[in-house]
C-alpha cells in the first residue's frame, strides 16, 4: 500500500508541473507562406517555407487529402521530394489522396504524371477546363481534413520551392477550408465527363467569414474564377476590384503577368480601376516579372507607369548549378492594399485569368498580414533584380523556356 501511495503522490507531482509547463501558443487560423529562391535575399525567412508547410499538414491528415493544380513535376532527390515523401506516407497509412491536373498541360509528361500517382497511391484525374471555360485549371489548392487548406501561387513543381519566388496563404479553418473544398469538389466531379453536370452544396458560406488572430479580428472572403464554373464562391476578379476601388493611401501589387487582353479575351475592368486610383492620388506600386517583357501587354505596363504608376520589372539572376526551364522568375501573385487589405491567389492579372481559367484567390482584412506581405514585397522592390521600367525604358527579353541558352550548362549536367 505504502508503495502505491508513493506511486500515486509522484503521478500527481508530474501532472501537476505538466500542467504548469508553458504550452506552446495555438497556431494562427491564417497564416502566410513563402517559397524563396535560392542565391537570393527575396522574401522573409521568419515566414514558414512552403515545403515544410505542405509536409507538416499532409503528416498531420487522418483521412483525406484533396490538391488541385497545374501540373505535377518532381525531380527525384530535389526540393519537392520532401513532400511526395509525405504524400507516400499519407497514402500508406490510409488517409485517402486525390489529385486533380489539368489536362492539356505537358501532355508529353502525362505518362510520368500518371506512374507517379500511381506510385503515391493517389487518384488522379484531369480536368478539360477549356471545354468548360475556355482556359485551364490553373489554381494551386490543397485541403486536409476539410479543415486545413492552402491556396498560393506554388505549383506541385520541385521548382516551385525552391528555384522560383512564390507566396501562398494557409488557412485552419473549417470553412475557409470548406470553401476551397467546394472548388475542388465541384471540379473533381467535372473532370468525370461520363457523369451529369456536377452538382454544388446548396449552402454556400456566408461573406466575410471572421477569423480570431492574435491581433484580433479578421474578415476574409475566398473567390473563385471563372463565373462559368461558379462553385458558390465571390468572383475573384470583383474581390480585387472593389479593394482597389476603395483604396484610398497605397496599393502594391507583384505578378508574373499583367495586362488587358490575353488568350483572345480583351477587359480594361481592372486596369481602369488602377488608373482610377492613380488620378485620385492613390500610389501605385507594381512589380512585375520580366516574363511581360517582349510580350502581349508590355505596353501596358507602359502606359501604367506614363500615368503615374511606379512600375518595376523582377529579373532574377540564372542559378549558378545550371540554367532551369521556366525558373528563376518571382511567380508571387498578391496584392497589398492601404497596409490594412490583403489578397493572395492563383492569377497573373489578364482577363483570361478571371473569365475562362480555374483560379481561387483570398482576401484578408488584415494589418498584419498585409504587413507581412508589404516586407516581402518592400524586399523584392528595393533588391537589384528589381530594375525601374519607365514609358522609354529598353529591356532585352530573358529566355526561361525549354531549351537551354546558348553558352549555359543545363541544371544537372
Amino acid at each position: 500500500m505504502r508503495r502505491f501511495m508513493l506511486s500515486l503522490a509522484l503521478l500527481l507531482i508530474l501532472s501537476t508541473a505538466a500542467d504548469a509547463a508553458p504550452r506552446p501558443p495555438a497556431a494562427p487560423p491564417l497564416q502566410l507562406v513563402e517559397s524563396r529562391p535560392l542565391e537570393t535575399q527575396l522574401g522573409d525567412p521568419s515566414l514558414p517555407h512552403a515545403q515544410a508547410s505542405w509536409v507538416k499538414m499532409i503528416d498531420a491528415a487522418a483521412h483525406t487529402i484533396d490538391l488541385e493544380h497545374f501540373y505535377f513535376a518532381n525531380r527525384p532527390g530535389d526540393a519537392l521530394q520532401p513532400v511526395v515523401d509525405a504524400i507516400a506516407r499519407a497514402s500508406a497509412r490510409g488517409v485517402r489522396v486525390r489529385l486533380l491536373l489539368d489536362a492539356g498541360m505537358d501532355k508529353e509528361n502525362q505518362p510520368a504524371a500518371d506512374s507517379m500517382a500511381k506510385a503515391l497511391g493517389c487518384v488522379l484525374r484531369r480536368i478539360d477546363v477549356k471545354r468548360q471555360g475556355g482556359g485551364v485549371q490553373h489554381s494551386k489548392c490543397m485541403v486536409v481534413d476539410g479543415a486545413d487548406a492552402f491556396v498560393g501561387s506554388q505549383n506541385l513543381d520541385w521548382r516551385a520551392m525552391s528555384q522560383i519566388h512564390e507566396l501562398g496563404v494557409r488557412m485552419r479553418d473549417p470553412v475557409l477550408a470548406g470553401a476551397v473544398a467546394r472548388v475542388f469538389e465541384r471540379d473533381w466531379a467535372s473532370a468525370d465527363t461520363t457523369s451529369p453536370k456536377p452538382r454544388i452544396a446548396a449552402k454556400a458560406p456566408r461573406w466575410p467569414r471572421r477569423v480570431s488572430m492574435p491581433e484580433g479580428v479578421t474578415d476574409v472572403w475566398v473567390g473563385a474564377s471563372p463565373p462559368s464554373m461558379d462553385p458558390g464562391l465571390p468572383w475573384d476578379r470583383d474581390l480585387i476590384i472593389d479593394r482597389v476601388q476603395a483604396a484610398k493611401q497605397s496599393i502594391e501589387v507583384q505578378l508574373l503577368q499583367y495586362g488587358v487582353s490575353s488568350y483572345g479575351k480583351t477587359d480594361s475592368t481592372l486596369h481602369r480601376a488602377l488608373l482610377a486610383a492613380i488620378q485620385r492620388g492613390v500610389k501605385v506600386r507594381l512589380l512585375i516579372s520580366d516574363w511581360a517583357i517582349g510580350g502581349r501587354n508590355e505596353s501596358v505596363l507602359r502606359s501604367l507607369a506614363r500615368q503615374g504608376a511606379e512600375v518595376r520589372i523582377s529579373r532574377l539572376l540564372p542559378y549558378s548549378g545550371g540554367y532551369i526551364p521556366y525558373a528563376r522568375v518571382e511567380h508571387c501573385k498578391y496584392m497589398v492594399v492601404d497596409r490594412a487589405w490583403l489578397w493572395v491567389g492563383t492569377s497573373n492579372w489578364e482577363p483570361s485569368y478571371f473569365s475562362d481559367t480555374r483560379n481561387v484567390g483570398v482576401l484578408m482584412h488584415s494589418a498584419a498580414l498585409a504587413k507581412q506581405a508589404r516586407g516581402v514585397f518592400e524586399t523584392s522592390w528595393n533588391a537589384p533584380s528589381a530594375l525601374a521600367f519607365g514609358p522609354d525604358t529598353k529591356l532585352e527579353r530573358t529566355e526561361h523556356g525549354a531549351e537551354t541558352p546558348a553558352g549555359m550548362k543545363a541544371y544537372g549536367e
